[in-house]
């Protein structure tokens, strides 16, 4: 099937987010939607046909994860990103955050230490701060326009007894990098050493631009794949956040029979009667969807760089490696923090996220939602260069 990504659909009076809760969210009703990390562009055929047959039948009551949710990850997994998975590794949950807190929740104390690497997204700080445990961020290293692992901060913050767990970002967002193999290796090394166990957030793993490779921590080695729970989720590849469906790989049985508990005592692990269908349809029929996405995106990442090179240079794109996600390297303007912020929102209309809310490190960046039709891109660089100076 042929998917047309320029066509503008309206998401207003749909209770969407990001277009019906832009005042209370972002503070500015008139600014044009550019921030929450969703797409404006339809779902795939398959999935709103696997939703409206399951609509059809007329009765809503309690679902259960049939067995076809776990052949649609491994096929999945194995089609996509060439690892093996086993279906008694993989656990249904209702998306990648809940993950991150109770697995907090099941493998720390509090005052405990979790690694992060920031600038990071947001969800990766709010669960440690509110389980009273405390953040230990291992910066990226920002030079030359692109980020890297500073190891050695890595290492002494893993060899603190108090650090149990890492959250690993792979890819980055909002920065997009792709960690190569090696960087995986050498993260997943310090932490089995130092015994933290990592949480690989990888659902922007379909999302790789530019020929670039997406390596699951997991697939590298076994030791490391033991040691780590890989999060995947058709939520952002296939624009179905809402749907409330993620498939985590956990291969170590303890961790998997630790985390399952903690999710049955939390009660919060049940989803609802749809995402199970469209979970499945995604992973096995929506391949072309992706296949047509991925060149929509990449057009629409060079746009905006040339864009801004042409009529804005004090703008700078970190070039995402993955993601539609685009990070704004604003220091040449000289303002930061909530000035920055409103200059975006208040000034341009354009709705952002706030650099900072990824981490002290984000002050002077804005992370910008690049993917919507292409006149929606326009739209919102118009309205920033009418206030650049």
């Amino acid at each position: 099937m042929k998917y047309d990504f320029d066509e503008v659909i309206s998401r207003k009076n749909t209770q969407s987010s990001k277009w019906d809760n832009v005042g209370s969210r972002i503070g500015n009703t008139e600014a044009l939607p550019m921030w929450v990390a969703d797409t404006d562009f339809r779902c795939p055929q398959p999935v709103v046909d696997a939703v409206k047959q399951r609509a059809e039948h007329v009765i809503y009551g309690y679902p259960y994860v049939a067995s076809e949710f776990y052949d649609a990850t491994i096929s999945w997994v194995k089609r996509r990103h060439g690892w093996d998975i086993k279906r008694e590794w993989i656990l249904f949950t209702t998306g990648i955050v809940p993950v991150i807190n109770t697995m907090i929740q099941a493998f720390t104390d509090v005052g405990d230490e979790v690694i992060i690497q920031e600038p990071v997204y947001h969800q990766f700080r709010v669960p440690i701060m509110d389980n009273e445990r405390v953040i230990s961020s291992n910066d990226l290293v920002y030079e030359g326009g692109r980020y890297s692992i500073d190891f050695d901060d890595l290492e002494r913050r893993a060899s603190n007894p108090r650090a149990k767990l890492m959250i690993l970002c792979s890819p980055h967002n909002p920065v997009g990098r792709v960690w190569r193999h090696d960087e995986l290796s050498r993260v997943s090394k310090i932490c089995i050493a130092h015994g933290v166990i990592m949480i690989s957030d990888e659902i922007h793993s379909d999302l790789v631009l530019n020929g670039n490779k997406h390596t699951p921590t997991g697939a590298i080695d076994e030791r490391y794949a033991m040691n780590t729970v890989t999060c995947f989720a058709p939520s952002k590849t296939f624009n179905m956040a809402g749907l409330r469906g993620s498939g985590i790989v956990v291969p170590d049985s303890k961790i998997f029979v630790g985390l399952e508990a903690q999710f049955k005592k939390n009660k919060s692990i049940q989803q609802n009667v749809f995402a199970v269908p469209a979970y499945v349809a995604a992973y096995t029929k929506c391949d072309d969807y992706l296949e047509q996405l991925i060149p929509y995106i990449e057009d629409n990442v060079r746009y905006l760089d040339d864009f801004l090179k042409t009529n804005m240079p004090r703008i700078k794109l970190v070039q995402p490696e993955s993601t539609y996600l685009a990070w704004l390297d604003c220091a040449d303007l000289g303002i930061s923090g909530s000035e920055l912020s409103d200059f975006f929102i208040n000034r341009c209309l354009v709705a952002i996220s706030r650099g900072e809310q990824f981490g002290r490190n984000g002050t002077k960046f804005v992370r910008i939602n690049i993917a919507c039709p292409r006149v929606t891109l326009v739209d919102a660089l118009d309205r920033i260069l009418a206030q650049y100076k």
